[in-house]
């Protein structure tokens, strides 16, 4: 009697199971078709009336929540911008595309509340093609009328010659200051604080202004004026700031490599092409 009881609770439990195991497959089918549907009503960037009420009935014969359609809303967005910033740049269409994506699928800052670092990045990014750069308060004095870009913190680092036999360069994204080519990250690039050629020296703030590159550190102090950076090297983790006079640069070790050299290279193109309006200024 005891092993028929316990074997019908075993039953139970399997079938149970399965039923939830079947149940949560079709919500999955479900959401998928949906989205399906809802990827080409969105295709063209327009949501017709028809394209709505079709949505609509999908939406009621699969008895599918709000909170599975926002799933599949975020999901749609999501995907489009981790596209967008695939390689750090975004173009006015692409900012327009996501502004237009979002108001389409409804989506609200509640919703996007943990896309709000990728959304701030989109932002930055997208005001830098128009020629915008950020403004944000700076934690030292500045020099007149000077205005502060961006603030990170940062290992300032140098880059050591070790004895034998030559290693090939570390691989990197490298942009020179005087051309005219956008901001874009592509190609592989290495880690800097992987490699046994780079030395941390000290841990601080990096600041960049509309006129410099400045370290403020706690045992060093450093300063780049924009007009003597010659090149700019993209690391994973790290920034090179190159300098075509004797060859020196400073370089860096920061978190989001992408975003602080977007603003850099920004900023210094922007001091270079104001310091050739100013007749008989050279820095």
């Amino acid at each position: 009697m005891q092993f028929t009881i316990l074997g019908a609770l075993a039953l139970s439990a399997l079938v149970a199971g399965l039923a939830g195991f079947f149940l949560r497959k079709r919500r999955i089918r479900a959401r998928e078709l949906y989205q399906h549907h809802l990827e080409d009503a969105l295709a063209d960037g327009v949501l017709t009336e028809e394209e709505a009420e079709e949505l609509a009935n999908v939406r009621q014969d699969h008895a599918l929540s709000e909170a599975e359609v926002r799933m599949v809303a975020l999901t749609i967005y999501r995907r489009a911008l981790r596209n967008a910033m695939a390689d750090s740049r975004i173009t006015s269409d692409e900012d327009k595309t996501l502004q237009r994506l979002q108001k389409l699928l409804g989506l609200n800052e509640t919703d996007l509340r943990d896309d709000r670092d990728q959304l701030q990045r989109v932002h930055v990014l997208a005001g830098i093609e128009r020629g915008e750069l950020p403004k944000v308060s700076a934690p030292v004095d500045l020099d007149g009328a000077e205005i502060c870009h961006w603030v990170v913190q940062a290992r300032l680092a140098q880059k050591l010659t070790i004895p034998g036999a030559a290693k090939p360069p570390l691989a990197r994204h490298t942009f020179q200051v005087d051309a005219n080519t956008p901001f874009h990250v592509g190609g592989e690039r290495a880690a800097l604080q992987q490699s046994d050629e780079v030395l941390p020296l000290d841990l601080g703030m990096m600041l960049v202004t509309s006129r410099r590159t400045l370290f403020r550190g706690a045992r060093k102090t450093a300063m780049l004026p924009h007009v003597k950076l010659d090149t700019l090297e993209l690391y994973s983790d790290g920034i090179r700031l190159g300098t075509a006079a004797d060859g020196s640069g400073m370089l860096f070790l920061v978190d989001d490599t992408e975003l602080t050299a977007a603003i850099l290279l920004a900023a210094a193109r922007a001091r270079r092409a104001e310091i050739k309006k100013i007749p008989g200024r050279t820095a």
